[in-house]
């Protein structure tokens, strides 16, 4: 067992014995990934719609096609999956009011993630899982509007499809009663926390 699970067996003893009960609400890659793009479909249908309709006459094209275009696509999915992890980062140590103390950054099959180490308030947790959601996902939409064309629009997609998982866990989140959250060392995820 590595020392981020360690720690996170010690605080949900803790919690044990201050009379929480614990209720695992983790769920596979697999399931994170699909679930995940349906919550951001909405989302990106939106905002392409209002791409096609309103704004690819005065776009930026770029004439970028074959490999070229997805060496683009990957960097931009690249750069967006770093800053992604790195918000949820932000927005966990400024929530939690107890800085980067409690964030941990993890690299595992090459994806970057980051997870919480302390049990956080359903606010306080909510405003870390979407921190990126917020920050990448609606500033894409600005920067779309500002400036469209081909690195924008692309940008607008990665950034909600990459914050699916978010917006689902934020669901799940707000269906539970008074709770304490945190986030599973190793899983997609977190362990709830209630009394």
């Amino acid at each position: 067992m590595d020392s981020h699970s360690e720690n996170f067996e010690k605080m949900k003893a803790k919690l044990n014995e201050k009379g929480y009960k614990e209720k695992d609400v983790t769920i596979t890659s697999g399931k994170a990934t699909v679930s995940g793009f349906l919550y951001a479909l909405p989302f990106v249908i939106v905002f392409g719609l209002l791409y096609r309709f309103l704004l690819v006459k005065r776009a930026h094209l770029l004439e970028v096609s074959g490999l070229s275009f997805y060496i683009l696509f990957i960097a931009i999915i690249a750069v967006s999956v770093v800053i992604h992890e790195l918000l949820h980062g932000i927005g966990c140590a400024a929530a939690s009011g107890k800085g980067w103390t409690v964030v941990r950054f993890h690299i595992s099959a090459m994806m970057p993630s980051c997870a919480c180490k302390a049990a956080l308030e359903k606010k306080q947790y909510l405003i870390g899982v979407l921190a990126p959601f917020a920050v990448l996902g609606l500033g894409s939409v600005l920067f779309m509007l500002v400036y469209p064309g081909t690195v924008s629009f692309l940008a607008m997609m990665v950034n909600f499809i990459a914050a699916g998982a978010d917006l689902m866990i934020a669901v799940n989140v707000l269906k539970g009663g008074e709770i304490l959250i945190a986030d599973h060392p190793t899983e997609a995820g977190y362990i709830a926390f209630y009394k």
